[in-house]
């Protein structure tokens, strides 16, 4: 921005000088030359707010040209002095261009200053400012840029930048469809909070494999803006990030079951989570105070929902860039204990059999329509009444084992059933004869009702 100020004050000059003899009647009229003064101040825009302020630097010992409109040579030149500073006290009277020399902008900096044509009357004194500015990209032109440009870009923070995180930002564009991580910020006065909408300067760099705006200066324009909804996914579109596109986004992942917790050195709990899909590592960074003690492998809890930034990781081994989930706050992760209510029922094809009969025992495992959860490696037991000898055994679903009289069933979901045919022979003395089917304790799931758990069946032997 160019801040001009014009003192004029007319200056008529006419020399008169008239040499006489005694027969010289000529008078001739001298004239010198008008002209005007310019200075001003050279600055480099610091903050981004395209105007010379407080949060700015004096731009010490550079060129400042003024040049013709058209062919663009150099009239004048002048050096800035420590507070940059500048003075040209004698320019003649004409139009010009004014501005820093292309050599101090180099390929980093845009110029800010006049722009446009000047015009120098006689006797002006004239105040210019002379910005120069980093250039301002977007989140998705920070991503395309070459590492190691010094730029502006602006965007809204989805997590705070506290005195005790590990500086990293993660920023959503005004159109909420680009997303871009900032990594070195440093605290601004009152933190970066999220919801905050900022102006940054960084430089472009590239971490673990994805591009990042680093070193930054953050300036905070506005507070608490309200952001989108999480982007929701599966486990195994959140572990590539959507192929990149979603790398540093927020998203949200539901109902998977948790394996393998580790604790690193420095403190963060990490484990991995499954829908189904692929398997995701989700990070309780040590800073954000997130309890892990309810967080086990293989036990009757899984995630229902857990909210987080998205963060690539790349240990270099070469197998390439993955991404972690990092839950923000406690209130991001919510796990559920995995109910289910298991009926297991039993009986002969026969009432009555006589010695040497072939009968037939049918037990069925049944996952309730109602249960909120598949049950995970379901068995039944059925052990063989002495009176009876086993023949063979057909089953929907798993294996039978007479010898322990274990029905492995596997996993039934909600209203799913499977069926076990056991064919006995009776070899026992007269009397009844009862054949019991009992459920076996689930492992990963809780049984809520054991009441129907165990069925017993009675046959009669004449």
């Amino acid at each position: 921005m160019t801040h001009r100020t014009r003192w004029t004050r007319l200056l008529l000059v006419v020399a008169v000088g008239l040499w006489s003899c005694d027969f010289a009647t000529d008078v001739e009229l001298l004239e010198i030359a008008g002209t005007g003064v310019l200075f001003g101040q050279a600055y480099l825009d610091l903050n981004g707010s395209g105007s010379a302020d407080g949060g700015d630097q004096p731009l010490r010992n550079v060129s400042v040209a003024l040049t013709t409109p058209g062919g663009g040579d150099v009239v004048l030149s002048a050096t800035t002095d420590t507070t940059g500073s500048f003075i040209l006290p004698s320019v003649p009277v004409g139009t010009y261009r004014l501005g820093l020399a292309s050599t101090v902008l180099g390929d980093s900096l845009t110029a800010m200053g006049a722009g446009g044509t000047i015009t120098v009357e006689l006797g002006d004194t004239t105040f210019f400012n002379l910005g120069a500015s980093y250039p301002t990209l977007t989140l998705a032109e920070v991503r395309a840029a070459a590492p190691g440009r010094r730029v502006f870009t602006r965007g809204v923070a989805m997590n705070s930048r506290l005195p005790s995180t590990d500086g990293t930002v993660h920023l959503l564009d005004t159109a909420g469809v680009s997303y871009l991580r900032a990594t070195g910020v440093t605290t601004p006065p009152g933190n970066v909070l999220t919801g905050d909408s900022l102006r940054l300067l960084g430089r472009t760099a590239v971490d673990n494999g994805q591009p990042v705006l680093d070193a930054v200066t953050p300036i905070v324009l506005q507070r608490g803006l309200s952001l989108p909804p999480a982007i929701q996914l599966t486990t195994g579109a959140a572990a590539t990030a959507n192929a990149g596109v979603l790398d540093a986004a927020l998203v949200r992942i539901r109902l998977a079951e948790i394996s393998d917790t580790s604790t690193a050195p420095n403190g963060d709990f990490h484990f991995w989570t499954n829908d189904g899909t692929d398997s995701l590592e989700v990070v309780f960074k040590w800073f954000r105070n997130i309890s892990s003690s309810a967080v086990r492998p293989d036990t009757t809890v899984r995630i229902n929902q857990a909210t987080g930034l998205l963060t690539p990781f790349d240990d270099g081994t070469g197998g390439g860039v993955r991404w972690r989930l990092l839950p923000r706050a406690a209130s991001e992760v919510i796990l559920e204990i995995k109910n289910a209510d298991l009926a297991v029922t039993t009986a002969f094809d026969t009432a009555q059999a006589s010695f040497g009969d072939m009968v037939e025992i049918m037990v069925t495992a049944r996952n309730l329509p109602t249960s909120p959860h598949t049950a995970t490696g379901v068995s039944v037991t059925d052990t063989i009444p002495a009176a009876l000898t086993f023949q063979s055994a057909t089953v929907t679903s798993g294996s039978y084992a007479d010898g322990s009289g274990v029905w492995s069933v596997g996993d039934l979901a909600p209203g799913a059933a499977d069926t076990l045919r056991i064919t006995v022979q009776v070899t026992g003395a007269p009397g009844s004869v009862t054949n019991t089917a009992r459920l076996n304790p689930l492992v990963r799931e809780v049984e809520t009702n054991a009441a129907n758990n165990t069925q017993s069946a009675n046959l009669t032997v004449n």
